[in-house]
């Protein structure tokens, strides 16, 4: 009981009324920037921590150096990545970025004057103007990256990078037009959201200027109580990572010099093994558990650190993964897993088709929204990443890898579908006040299968045939 006591203080610590008082002394004030820069010292966010301390010295004024100081970090880390060094392209390329988000807000602005097909369809409209700059790609040079003679066409495609990196993002700015809260905001404070240094990935982490305003703390003590939360969640990712240097300690090291203690294998490595010779089921089984864990904790610490950074700048936003591994139904799982990349398929897919069709037919409706979001649209925005890597180096297209990721968003969708109306039918039942903790222990474990074995057809070299022709070699079955 003192163990579980003592656990739950160091849990809730961000929760402690004397932190806040003390946080908002000098003294405290100092002291959380010096654990915030010890955390982050080892990573690309340390270069946050100025703007962070401004941001909070000039509270209302938060977005606009958000978006200024933020952004500027973002657009020179993403060009440098993409090698553009030479200080008129760099220039150029940020322009480009910049006015093309400008060109978005002014649209946005004017929404309501917009063609009445746009209007019902922004983001079918965005997208179709992002594909049509990619289709583009197909009729130039194969080294029109690297021939001086392409210069300038090579600095525009670096501009549709950044366009394909950001269409959901401005998709979310083409929702506050459509609303009309945008006609409240300025454009700089789009440059939040717009231009993320938070966050490498498509996912917009904060969602939309309207979610962050809505999440903003209000007053010295409610930054200080985000602050604490954030510094917590920067705790949290230094603890997970330490976690998973011993799991490549017990389980997946390839240290020759340093043996893990049990061989396991990451899911990739394990089915490319198998395709020769099958692991015994017991270190198949084993790797696949543990594997699931060890991805799951990556993602948590991905998250804990843009959102830690994230409430460190003032902003109640909510984790993007909070405890899956104790999910005790499917949907719940994907509520908590990866919550703002399950937040962009709601708003982008779900809610324009579950408010527009089936409205008579309610499974219908959901089964519809459903698929439409965690099948469809999970699939085009991986099909769309996969365009990205076109577009950056010239990788060849590969289609063949998506037959396994498209069986495996489809029965995500149709098991999300199921999950949700059994939660539906369990609506307005009586419960007794407490689970056994065998039936709480049964419901997690069947969470844990379901995923577990979903994620064979969701790696970095699926293939349908071997992914499939592996599932039932786990059951004892050889095709």
């Amino acid at each position: 009981m003192i163990s579980r006591d003592l656990y739950q203080k160091i849990t809730q610590l961000h929760e402690d009324q004397r932190l806040w008082d003390f946080s908002v002394t000098l003294h405290g004030n100092i002291t959380l920037w010096v654990l915030v820069v010890l955390l982050l010292s080892a990573t690309e966010y340390l270069f946050l921590v100025p703007v962070m301390v401004v941001a909070q010295l000039f509270p209302a004024k938060r977005l606009w150096i958000m978006g200024i100081g933020g952004g500027g970090l973002f657009l020179l880390k993403k060009l440098n990545q993409l090698q553009v060094f030479q200080t008129f392209w760099f220039a150029f390329d940020a322009a480009i970025i910049i006015g093309l988000i400008y060109l978005l807000y002014r649209v946005s602005l004017s929404f309501s004057r917009l063609p009445k097909i746009v209007k019902s369809n922004p983001q079918v409209a965005l997208h179709l103007l992002l594909w049509l700059a990619i289709i583009v790609i197909f009729y130039l040079p194969d080294d029109f990256r690297q021939n001086p003679a392409w210069v300038f066409t090579a600095n525009l495609n670096v501009c549709l990078i950044f366009f394909s990196f950001l269409v959901w993002r401005l998709g979310f700015m083409l929702y506050s037009g459509k609303r009309g809260s945008i006609k409240k905001t300025n454009f700089l404070e789009h440059l939040t959201y717009c231009l993320p240094y938070l966050g490498s990935s498509q996912v917009p982490f904060g969602k939309g200027l309207e979610y962050l305003n809505s999440k903003m703390a209000d007053g010295r003590l409610d930054l200080a109580k985000a602050q604490m939360a954030g510094l917590k969640l920067l705790v949290l990712a230094f603890i997970w990572d330490q976690s998973l240097d011993v799991l490549d300690w017990l389980f997946f090291s390839h240290d020759p010099n340093l043996p893990p203690l049990f061989r396991l294998y990451h899911i990739t490595e394990l089915i490319a093994i198998s395709a020769t010779t099958m692991p015994h089921l017991a270190v198949v089984w084993s790797s696949l558990v543990i594997d699931m864990v060890y991805e799951t904790t990556q993602l948590a610490i991905y998250g804990h650190m843009i959102v830690g950074c994230l409430r460190l700048f003032g902003f109640h936003v909510f984790r993007n993964t909070y405890k899956p591994l104790l999910a005790k139904s499917l949907i719940d799982f994907w509520n908590r897993y990866y919550f703002y990349f399950k937040e962009l398929l709601v708003d982008f897919f779900f809610f324009p088709i579950y408010l527009s069709f089936f409205r008579s037919h309610p499974k219908l409706r959901i089964f519809a929204a459903t698929m439409a979001s965690a099948c469809f649209g999970n699939f085009y925005y991986h099909f769309l990443q996969h365009f990205d890597r076109l577009m950056i180096s010239g990788e060849p297209l590969n289609f063949a890898k998506f037959s396994s990721y498209l069986f495996y968003t489809a029965v995500l969708g149709l098991a999300i579908f199921l999950s949700i109306l059994k939660e539906q039918n369990q609506r307005g039942k009586e419960h007794a006040a407490t689970s056994s903790t065998w039936t709480t222990v049964r419901k997690i474990a069947g969470v844990w299968l379901f995923f577990t074995i979903l994620r064979i057809w969701d790696h970095g070299n699926s293939s349908f045939m071997t992914d499939t022709t592996f599932f039932f070699a786990i059951f004892g079955i050889r095709l």
